[in-house]
Protein backbone atom coordinates (compact mmCIF):
# COMPACT_ATOMS: atom_id res chain seq x y z
CA UNK A 1 0.00 0.00 0.00
CA UNK A 2 1.32 3.46 -0.36
CA UNK A 3 0.93 4.24 3.01
CA UNK A 4 3.21 2.83 6.06
CA UNK A 5 2.56 1.06 9.56
CA UNK A 6 2.48 3.91 11.95
CA UNK A 7 4.41 1.21 14.39
CA UNK A 8 7.61 0.94 12.41
CA UNK A 9 7.76 4.83 11.36
CA UNK A 10 8.88 6.08 14.94
CA UNK A 11 11.88 3.53 14.61
CA UNK A 12 12.87 4.09 10.63
CA UNK A 13 12.77 8.03 11.40
CA UNK A 14 15.19 7.35 14.80
CA UNK A 15 17.80 5.68 12.85
CA UNK A 16 17.51 7.75 10.09
CA UNK A 17 18.33 10.87 12.24
CA UNK A 18 21.23 9.19 13.82
CA UNK A 19 23.39 8.87 10.45
CA UNK A 20 22.52 12.58 9.73
CA UNK A 21 22.09 12.15 6.40
CA UNK A 22 23.05 14.92 3.72
CA UNK A 23 21.51 12.73 0.69
CA UNK A 24 18.67 10.62 1.10
CA UNK A 25 16.65 8.23 -1.59
CA UNK A 26 13.25 6.51 -0.86
CA UNK A 27 12.06 3.78 -2.47
CA UNK A 28 8.79 3.32 -3.17
CA UNK A 29 7.39 6.97 -1.93
CA UNK A 30 3.37 6.07 -2.12
CA UNK A 31 1.57 9.04 -0.50
CA UNK A 32 4.97 10.54 0.59
CA UNK A 33 5.30 10.44 4.41
CA UNK A 34 9.21 9.64 4.94
CA UNK A 35 9.56 12.15 2.33
CA UNK A 36 7.69 14.74 4.54
CA UNK A 37 8.51 13.84 7.80
CA UNK A 38 12.17 13.62 7.02
CA UNK A 39 12.01 16.60 5.33
CA UNK A 40 10.90 18.21 8.98
CA UNK A 41 13.65 16.46 10.89
CA UNK A 42 16.32 17.24 8.31
CA UNK A 43 15.69 20.59 7.57
CA UNK A 44 12.67 22.30 9.11
CA UNK A 45 13.88 21.87 12.78
CA UNK A 46 17.34 23.76 11.81
CA UNK A 47 15.45 26.55 11.26
CA UNK A 48 15.40 26.10 7.81
CA UNK A 49 11.40 26.83 6.74
CA UNK A 50 11.57 28.36 3.75
CA UNK A 51 12.21 25.37 0.86
CA UNK A 52 15.14 27.32 -0.81
CA UNK A 53 16.37 27.51 2.36
CA UNK A 54 16.66 23.74 2.58
CA UNK A 55 20.29 21.84 2.42
CA UNK A 56 19.10 18.06 2.48
CA UNK A 57 18.44 16.03 -1.29
CA UNK A 58 15.59 14.00 -0.55
CA UNK A 59 14.61 12.09 -4.22
CA UNK A 60 12.32 9.50 -4.40
CA UNK A 61 11.49 6.11 -6.29
CA UNK A 62 7.98 5.11 -7.78
CA UNK A 63 6.44 2.44 -9.56
CA UNK A 64 2.61 3.95 -9.77
CA UNK A 65 2.15 7.13 -10.99
CA UNK A 66 -1.33 7.52 -9.56
CA UNK A 67 0.17 7.91 -6.12
CA UNK A 68 1.01 11.50 -6.94
CA UNK A 69 0.10 14.07 -4.75
CA UNK A 70 1.20 17.37 -3.85
CA UNK A 71 3.25 16.04 -0.97
CA UNK A 72 5.68 14.54 -3.36
CA UNK A 73 6.37 18.59 -4.99
CA UNK A 74 6.54 19.87 -2.02
CA UNK A 75 9.00 17.83 0.10
CA UNK A 76 11.18 16.06 -2.25
CA UNK A 77 13.59 16.97 -4.15
CA UNK A 78 12.91 14.89 -7.37
CA UNK A 79 11.06 12.00 -7.87
CA UNK A 80 12.21 9.36 -10.12
CA UNK A 81 9.17 7.03 -11.73
CA UNK A 82 9.70 3.51 -12.85
CA UNK A 83 10.82 0.21 -11.47
CA UNK A 84 13.52 0.80 -9.27
CA UNK A 85 15.41 -2.01 -10.84
CA UNK A 86 15.36 0.03 -13.81
CA UNK A 87 15.99 3.55 -12.39
CA UNK A 88 18.88 2.63 -9.77
CA UNK A 89 21.52 2.18 -12.14
CA UNK A 90 20.68 5.72 -13.02
CA UNK A 91 20.86 7.30 -10.09
CA UNK A 92 23.74 8.98 -7.91
CA UNK A 93 25.08 8.28 -4.40
CA UNK A 94 23.35 8.68 -1.52
CA UNK A 95 24.09 8.46 2.44
CA UNK A 96 21.04 6.98 3.41
CA UNK A 97 18.32 4.55 1.53
CA UNK A 98 14.87 4.37 2.82
CA UNK A 99 12.97 0.81 1.56
CA UNK A 100 9.85 0.79 3.63
CA UNK A 101 7.16 -2.08 2.50
CA UNK A 102 9.04 -2.64 -0.62
CA UNK A 103 10.81 -5.63 -0.50
CA UNK A 104 8.03 -8.28 -0.25
CA UNK A 105 7.05 -7.25 -3.15
CA UNK A 106 9.38 -8.81 -5.34
CA UNK A 107 10.49 -12.78 -5.05
CA UNK A 108 13.20 -13.34 -2.52
CA UNK A 109 16.13 -13.74 -4.47
CA UNK A 110 15.66 -10.56 -6.22
CA UNK A 111 14.74 -8.73 -2.71
CA UNK A 112 18.21 -10.09 -1.36
CA UNK A 113 19.70 -8.82 -4.57
CA UNK A 114 18.42 -5.39 -4.03
CA UNK A 115 19.84 -5.37 -0.69
CA UNK A 116 23.41 -5.60 -1.79
CA UNK A 117 22.81 -3.04 -4.62
CA UNK A 118 20.97 -0.02 -2.28
CA UNK A 119 24.40 -0.79 -0.34
CA UNK A 120 26.52 -0.33 -3.31
CA UNK A 121 24.70 3.44 -4.11
CA UNK A 122 25.01 4.08 -0.05
CA UNK A 123 26.27 3.27 3.04
CA UNK A 124 23.22 3.08 4.92
CA UNK A 125 19.95 0.81 4.47
CA UNK A 126 17.15 1.25 6.43
CA UNK A 127 14.21 -1.35 5.31
CA UNK A 128 10.84 -2.67 6.46
CA UNK A 129 8.67 -5.63 5.76
CA UNK A 130 6.30 -7.78 7.37
CA UNK A 131 7.66 -10.27 9.89
CA UNK A 132 4.95 -13.29 8.98
CA UNK A 133 3.51 -14.12 5.78
CA UNK A 134 1.20 -11.33 4.74
CA UNK A 135 -0.30 -12.35 1.33
CA UNK A 136 -1.54 -9.70 -0.37
CA UNK A 137 -2.64 -9.28 -4.20
CA UNK A 138 -3.42 -5.88 -6.55
CA UNK A 139 -3.95 -2.67 -4.07
CA UNK A 140 -6.08 0.19 -5.78
CA UNK A 141 -5.52 -0.79 -9.13
CA UNK A 142 -1.79 -1.55 -8.47
CA UNK A 143 -0.11 -4.72 -9.61
CA UNK A 144 3.26 -3.80 -8.02
CA UNK A 145 1.12 -3.76 -4.55
CA UNK A 146 0.98 -7.64 -4.49
CA UNK A 147 3.03 -9.80 -1.90
CA UNK A 148 5.66 -12.28 -3.38
CA UNK A 149 8.06 -13.13 -0.43
CA UNK A 150 8.83 -13.07 3.60
CA UNK A 151 12.06 -11.91 4.54
CA UNK A 152 14.12 -12.29 7.77
CA UNK A 153 17.49 -11.40 9.10
CA UNK A 154 19.18 -13.99 6.68
CA UNK A 155 18.80 -12.12 3.53
CA UNK A 156 19.94 -8.93 4.77
CA UNK A 157 23.39 -8.11 3.58
CA UNK A 158 25.32 -6.08 6.27
CA UNK A 159 23.04 -6.31 8.94
CA UNK A 160 23.75 -3.96 11.96
CA UNK A 161 20.54 -3.46 13.46
CA UNK A 162 16.87 -5.37 13.67
CA UNK A 163 13.75 -3.80 15.48
CA UNK A 164 10.65 -5.63 15.84
CA UNK A 165 7.66 -3.80 15.59
CA UNK A 166 3.85 -5.87 15.85
CA UNK A 167 3.60 -7.27 12.30
CA UNK A 168 7.07 -5.77 10.60
CA UNK A 169 10.32 -5.58 11.52
CA UNK A 170 12.81 -2.52 10.92
CA UNK A 171 16.30 -3.73 9.43
CA UNK A 172 19.57 -1.46 9.63
CA UNK A 173 22.33 -2.41 7.10
CA UNK A 174 25.77 -0.42 7.09
CA UNK A 175 28.23 -1.40 4.62
CA UNK A 176 31.84 -2.01 5.43
CA UNK A 177 33.11 1.63 6.35
CA UNK A 178 29.72 2.99 6.78
CA UNK A 179 28.56 4.73 10.08
CA UNK A 180 28.17 1.20 11.90
CA UNK A 181 29.22 2.44 15.28
CA UNK A 182 26.37 5.42 14.79
CA UNK A 183 23.32 2.81 13.76
CA UNK A 184 24.53 0.48 17.20
CA UNK A 185 24.37 3.64 19.23
CA UNK A 186 20.92 4.17 18.20
CA UNK A 187 19.65 0.80 18.61
CA UNK A 188 20.62 1.28 22.10
CA UNK A 189 17.60 3.26 22.75
CA UNK A 190 15.55 3.37 19.88
CA UNK A 191 12.15 3.79 20.34
CA UNK A 192 9.53 0.10 19.74
CA UNK A 193 6.29 -0.26 19.84
CA UNK A 194 5.58 -4.40 20.27
CA UNK A 195 2.76 -6.12 21.40
CA UNK A 196 1.83 -9.60 23.22
CA UNK A 197 3.08 -12.57 20.94
CA UNK A 198 -0.71 -13.93 21.34
CA UNK A 199 -2.22 -10.49 19.89
CA UNK A 200 -0.13 -11.27 16.85
CA UNK A 201 -1.94 -14.49 16.13
CA UNK A 202 -5.51 -13.09 16.53
CA UNK A 203 -4.93 -10.48 14.25
CA UNK A 204 -3.22 -12.52 11.30
CA UNK A 205 -6.43 -14.88 11.69
CA UNK A 206 -8.41 -11.55 12.12
CA UNK A 207 -7.25 -10.78 8.59
CA UNK A 208 -7.40 -14.39 6.81
CA UNK A 209 -11.20 -13.99 8.12
CA UNK A 210 -11.34 -10.62 6.59
CA UNK A 211 -12.55 -9.28 9.77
Amino acid sequence: MPISSPWHMPVVLHYATAVKPVRVLDIGVGMGAYGFMLRQFLDVTHERIKPETWKTVIDGVEVFPAYENPVWSYAYSSINMGDVREVLPKLGEYDLIICADVLEHFPREEAQQLVKDFLAKAPVLIATTPRFDYPQGAWGGNEAETHHCTLDSSDFAHLCARNDTCETAVYVCVRPGGPAQLVKQAARVCPAVKLPWWKYQVARVLRKLGL
